[in-house]
């Protein structure tokens, strides 16, 4: 998929998507607050100065981040520019930015926390993405990815939910890689693996890693 055909399926999306549907749905409600549970225990114990949310979309979760981690300064960044409007009309203590994680406008080593969170599935090139990734964060500094399993339960979920209400998210899933294979790719990319765990009646894991220390 290119990047101009994701932005075709983000452009059909509402800009508050999220944040409608945690406050309308109870499915949407259920998932996401599972979801922030463990995104608080994976977190337990980080520290930075600086994070960066990859794939911020309308700042929902951003902002769960943002209440977890009060004192670090946040900044979200998303391909699709009507969800980062809708995140910076929101809130004034989160720098929201409409960018591509394939070429972070950031320089190298500015963050000291990167969290991705359902995010690289939709990826057109999650290696390149892991690569800016790696570039932008600090020796040392944590990377965070939730993601889904593409276990066969979750499979099923999502074809029922994009025939119901998720049908705006028809053909996103373009790279779910399994667990075993996401892990391998990361520790290939240089990262170390801290934690990881698989949540949601094994739909979704969450790892925490770190960037290694240069030499």
């Amino acid at each position: 998929m290119t990047k101009k055909n994701l932005e075709k399926i983000l452009d059909q999306v509402p800009a508050d998507y999220y944040e409608r549907g945690i406050k309308n749905n109870f499915f949407q409600k259920y998932w996401h607050a599972r979801k922030w549970h463990h995104l608080k225990k994976i977190l337990f114990g980080v520290r930075g100065k600086s994070l960066l949310d990859i794939g911020c979309a309308d700042g929902t979760t951003t902002r769960q981040i943002k209440k977890i981690l009060p004192s670090t300064k946040v900044t979200g960044i998303d391909l699709y520019k009507k969800a980062i409007d809708h995140a910076k009309a929101k809130t004034g203590k989160i720098r929201f930015i409409h960018g591509d994680v394939h070429t972070l406008p950031f320089n190298d080593n500015s963050f000291e926390i990167v969290t991705a969170v359902e995010t690289l599935e939709h990826l057109d090139n999650p290696n390149k993405a892991l690569a800016e990734i790696y570039r932008v964060l600090k020796p040392k500094g944590y990377l965070i990815i939730g993601q889904d399993t593409d276990s066969l339960l979750f499979r099923t979920v999502w074809f029922i939910w994009i025939k119901w209400k998720g049908a705006v998210w028809k053909n996103s899933h373009i790279n779910c890689m399994k667990p075993k294979r996401l892990i391998e790719v990361l520790k290939k990319r240089g990262f170390k693996i801290e934690k990881s765990k698989i949540i949601n009646l094994g739909m979704e894991i969450f790892i925490r890693a770190r960037k290694k220390e240069l030499l």
